[in-house]
Formats: C-alpha cells, sequence, structure tokens
C-alpha cells in the first residue's frame, strides 16, 4: 500500500458535499481521490473551475481567480442587472454617519447586499474599504448606506473580468506577492 508522502502539500477543501483537492504531487492526488473513491460514492469532475462562486480561468502563465458569474447573480438578485456602470468603487471622501434624519431602509434587503459585497473581496480585496464602511449600518441602514452599497455594486458591474491573478512559478523564483493599498 502506497503512503503519502511527508514532503509533499495535500490540501483538502470540504463545504457540505463539493470536495476540492489540491497538492504538489498529481500522483499523490490521484492516490487521495482512489482512496476516497473506495470508501465513498465520488464524481470527479476533473479540473477545477467552479468552487463556491469562485471561478478559476487556467492559461499557460497561471491561474485566474474571478467572480463573474457570482456577480452577474447578485445583480440580477438586486434587479441592478441593467444599471450603468461607474469607475470607482468608493466616492472619494465618502463619509457615512448615523444619518438618523434620513429614511430607515429594509434591513434584510441591506444585509443581503452587504453580505452579497463581502464575498466578492474574496476576488476583489480592494474593494474591502467601501464594504467594511457599508457594513457598519447594518442595525439602522439608511437610504445613504444603501446608496453606497449600490454604488459598489454598480462598480463592479462594469468589472466582471477583474479578479486575482496567481502565476505560475517558473525556475527559481520565490513567487513574491506585491499588493498596493490606498490606505485611506
Amino acid at each position: 500500500m502506497k503512503v503519502f508522502s511527508p514532503n509533499n502539500l495535500l490540501l483538502i477543501f470540504l463545504y457540505v458535499d463539493d470536495l476540492l483537492v489540491i497538492g504538489d504531487s498529481q500522483a499523490e492526488i490521484e492516490l487521495f481521490k482512489q482512496k476516497m473513491n473506495s470508501e465513498f460514492e465520488m464524481t470527479d469532475l476533473g479540473r477545477l473551475n467552479y468552487f463556491l462562486g469562485l471561478e478559476f480561468k487556467h492559461t499557460s502563465k497561471g491561474i485566474l481567480l474571478h467572480q463573474r458569474r457570482y456577480i452577474s447573480g447578485v445583480l440580477s438578485k438586486f434587479h441592478m442587472a441593467d444599471c450603468n456602470s461607474i469607475p470607482i468603487p468608493v466616492i472619494a471622501n465618502l463619509k457615512l454617519g448615523e444619518a438618523t434624519d434620513e429614511r430607515l431602509v429594509d434591513a434584510t434587503l441591506y444585509k443581503q447586499v452587504v453580505g452579497s459585497l463581502r464575498y466578492v473581496c474574496n476576488s476583489r480585496p480592494y474593494i474591502s474599504y467601501g464594504v467594511g464602511l457599508v457594513s457598519r449600518f447594518m442595525n439602522n441602514p439608511r437610504t445613504s448606506h444603501l446608496a453606497a452599497g449600490k454604488h459598489i455594486l454598480k462598480y463592479l458591474k462594469g468589472t466582471t473580468e477583474l479578479g486575482l491573478f496567481f502565476p505560475r512559478r517558473t525556475g527559481q523564483d520565490e513567487g513574491n506577492m506585491e499588493v498596493w493599498i490606498d490606505s485611506d
């Protein structure tokens, strides 16, 4: 019986009945899948393309992680599929406060918008500032808070093709990642 090598990395992600297996060695991935298949009824869907709202596009240069399909679904859910897109996720110098003089909005709808935006942060970490800003008003959301959330959705409408690119390691490179962010 072949055993797994301690020198190779094998990662298993499980969510309800979806299982994702990745690792350094294709042989060990296949061995793991064979062992699992001998114990459980399973279907191998092949190469990773879609998992929990995350899409993966494989190229010779690496993998692009995006959420095009998820974002389209969110826009449809909130009746914004036909909205005009805008070029920035948050208006510069936007200051949101309690706004007690404004009309309250449906708290359930607001929480759904914010929750959807928080999930998009998986492939778009740079919208986290705006999403964090609108997340502060979950208890008493007002019209200006919902408008700021919809502003982010309008930005996503025009940038569905964006995501995170993970380049394939070549030769001796260390695969360093650079991150740029505006601290404001």
